[in-house]
């Protein structure tokens, strides 16, 4: 029985709340979900559960779990996800498809969607009706409207159902440009409904130029229309109009600088919301993280609400092979709702209510690494440490770059030309937000994952090129996100598959397929078939991503490739007696870092396929490492040159010597690491309210980038965690 808490977060009663967890399993626990329901004190709740990995015993690893709770205003609540002898089946959600529509009927809504061609053909409820005819887009560029080529099924049940549609945006004369994924998800008995609009560029030309992008809802009415525009910060900011008004408000960039706002903005910034009452009934328009995503605007007026995802003259450049989500709520009401209660509605999309398990359920069930310490045996000096990284992280806000920070190294380094070089989600932030997430309980590093992942899967990865081996490759760190190369020393998959666990969005574990699929292509090319001279950190870094794949798919061919890369390893060693790194032309030299990468992409894969030979290679790397490139201070130093061997700071030797303790259970290789730690744990890393500055399309908040935290986060966890077992104290 696993425990799903939810915190204490509105202050009002939200009664069969559509909630979602992902819960693992232990190895051989569970094989099937058939009978798993979620249960309060007074029964069970209506459920859905579906696997989305599995052991290799074919038990259930991970299930993505969607159920209606009862919330009661000011408190927390809990509940639980446990087998029951008999769970309540009512019949799922309707879908019907009838002749050129399928039709979705939750109980209170209905919505007709057309196979082919414009996207809806009607919504409607008991208050008010929108036939095709009176929804417009969305609309790119003014003359470009969505039109749908097919519709699937992707998740069904009694709690939830969601279509997705694919397509393109066609003009009255048959041209097209940009194509799109729509996601459509439907609640029991719910009256509104999200839409996750993705558009993709994967157009010839080196950019395409977004000028606008807009859906409307337009309608006449005979009897009085009210309308209304919210935006909130602290407390919502309504403006009202009745009559013949025509409301207009833009989020831009010049809002962001010069409003203050305290929040974790990943959590929760504020609302944005128009509204179009006829008395009868009318329609609640939300745009998720609005102010994040900037610009947005709102148009609404008699007729209806024009719904601006990209404001009218807008210039941005949406270059070859990037996507990018954008997510709206659609609430269709009565005549008698109040604008306070849309707000209520309104704000709970924004921040909706997310249940947390316990950290002892993702340790029984040995998903992720050893890295977790019981509440007993913390060191809160080290925790706080933790927390307070994640948390004064440096931020970006704009459409292209929310859930990305630039790295300032990078940029006065020159790398970009004299643009920001975006961090890319380098070293997986995403997969450290979600260890943050188990570690702490703290609902914002659930958040801060999601949100990085999302930009990750959008921005982040090249959909599109004529260059198979950059083609679905993760990018590296760039100007514009998208200009740089794709290594294979930073490709990673893990975050995908947290985000896929916890979302159950296939387009991520689509994603962290194709990047798979990226690096296996590359490693066919001349430049890693040469014998001895492979690069540590770039085959390192891609079989930790092969190992990840493995264990996620079960599928044996992620092995082959892995194996490709151990003979490399095994053929650089016996090259030089040692994993030494040419550097000049007359030397070979040690280089900790790339050492550590090797120790660690190796003792990824002996956990899975122990050897004595990986493991003695492993152990000789390290113990090398302690006995020659350890300074007089205690830090090992940066790399084996007269020119070079100064203090090192590079955290990756601490996983390494942590990776030899867990081998042998020695001492000494945790002793070696300590002054490593005890400095890194020192360091300053900023505060809460970085300045705040306009630059290449993007409003940036200073802090540190997510690479450094990235980077350091699995050595350092995985070295406390060693320390505070074995008894040391420091």
């Amino acid at each position: 029985m696993n425990k799903l808490y939810f915190e204490k977060l509105s202050s009002f009663d939200r009664i069969k709340e559509p909630c979602r967890a992902a819960v693992p399993f232990p190895k051989g626990e569970v094989f099937d979900l058939e009978n798993f329901a979620v249960a309060d004190d007074n029964g069970q709740v209506l459920s859905q559960a579906e696997a989305t990995a599995y052991w290799e015993d074919g038990s259930v690893k991970w299930a993505l779990i969607d159920f209606l709770a009862d919330l009661p205003g000011n408190k927390s609540k809990t509940y639980y996800c446990k087998a029951v002898k008999e769970k309540l089946k009512p019949d799922k959600i309707g879908v019907l498809l009838q002749g050129n529509t399928f039709t979705v009927d939750t109980g209170k809504l209905i919505v007709k969607l057309n196979r082919k061609g414009n996207i809806f053909n009607l919504i409607k409820s008991e208050n008010i009706r929108f036939e095709e005819k009176n929804i417009k887009g969305p609309v790119l560029n003014g003359k470009y409207t969505a039109a749908v080529n097919e519709w699937e099924v992707v998740k069904e049940g009694p709690v939830t159902v969601i279509l997705e549609g694919k397509g393109k945006h066609f003009d009255k004369d048959g041209n097209s440009l940009l194509d799109f994924i729509i996601d459509l998800e439907f609640f029991k008995d719910k009256e509104w409904f999200k839409i996750d609009y993705k558009i993709l560029n994967l157009e010839k030309s080196d950019f395409v130029e977004i000028k606008s992008l807009n859906i409307d809802f337009r309608k006449k009415s005979i009897n009085n229309i009210k309308t209304c525009i919210a935006k909130s910060n602290y407390k919502t900011d309504f403006t009202v109009g009745e009559k013949d008004d025509s409301l207009y408000y833009e989020i831009d960039a010049k809002h962001l600088i010069y409003e203050a706002n305290e929040h974790f903005p990943e959590v929760f910034y504020g609302t944005f919301f128009a509204d179009w009452n006829d008395g009868e009934g009318g329609i609640c328009t939300t745009l998720f993280q609005a102010y994040q995503n900037y610009p947005k605007a709102f148009k609404v007026d008699k007729s209806g609400i024009s719904a601006e995802i990209v404001p009218k003259n807008s210039k941005i450049e949406f270059l070859r092979g990037m996507a990018k989500t954008h997510t709206i709520f659609l609430h269709l009401h009565s005549g008698k709702i109040t604008k306070e209660e849309l707000n209520v509605r309104s704000l709970q999309f924004q921040m909706p209510d997310r249940p947390c398990l316990d950290t002892k359920t993702y340790v029984d069930a040995k998903i992720f690494p050893d890295i977790f310490l019981d509440k007993s045996e913390r060191v809160e000096e080290y925790e706080m440490a933790f927390v307070h990284r994640m948390d004064v992280r440096g931020k970006a806000y704009g459409i292209l770059n929310w859930g990305d920070v630039p790295d300032m190294h990078y940029t006065k380094q020159g790398r970009g030309n004299g643009e920001l070089v975006w961090v890319n989600n380098e070293y997986d932030f995403p997969h450290t937000a979600m260890l943050m997430y188990v570690r702490t309980g703290y609902r914002r590093m659930l958040d801060y994952m999601l949100v990085s992942a999302r930009h990750w899967l959008d921005v982040d990865i090249c959909r599109c090129s004529d260059d198979e081996c950059r083609l679905f490759g993760q990018i590296e760190h760039s100007a514009r996100h998208v200009s740089g190369k794709i290594e294979i020393s930073h490709e990673w998959v893990d975050g995908l598959f947290d985000y896929y666990h916890v979302t159950g969005d296939k387009f991520a574990y689509a994603s962290a397929i194709g990047i798979g699929n990226n690096i296996k292509r590359n490693l066919k090319q001349p430049r890693y078939n040469k014998e001895g001279e492979i690069n540590a950190r770039e085959t390192g870094w891609a079989l930790r991503a092969l190992v990840t794949l493995y264990k996620e798919t079960n599928d044996e061919s992620w092995l082959e490739d892995a194996d490709f890369i151990i003979g490399h390893f095994k053929s650089w060693k016996d090259r030089y007696g040692l994993w030494l790194a040419p550097y000049t032309d007359h030397v070979a030299i040690r280089v900790p870092f790339m050492i550590s990468i090797a120790v660690v992409s190796l003792m990824r894969y002996y956990e899975i396929r122990p050897n004595i030979e990986l493991k003695n290679m492993i152990l000789e790397a390290v113990d090398d490492m302690i006995e020659n490139c350890v300074l007089d201070c205690g830090l090992f130093y940066y790399k084996e040159m007269p020119s070079l061997k100064r203090n090192g700071n590079n955290t990756t030797v601490l996983e390494a010597l942590t990776s030899a303790y867990r081998l042998t259970g020695r001492r000494k290789y945790l002793e070696a690491g300590i002054k490593t730690f005890t400095e890194y744990m020192r360091e300053k890393s900023g505060n809460y309210s970085g300045d705040k500055y306009e630059k290449d399309g993007a409003v940036i908040v200073s802090g540190q980038s997510t690479k450094g935290i990235a980077q350091s986060f699995m050595p350092v966890a995985s070295f406390y965690s060693a320390i505070v077992k074995e008894g040391i104290r420091i």
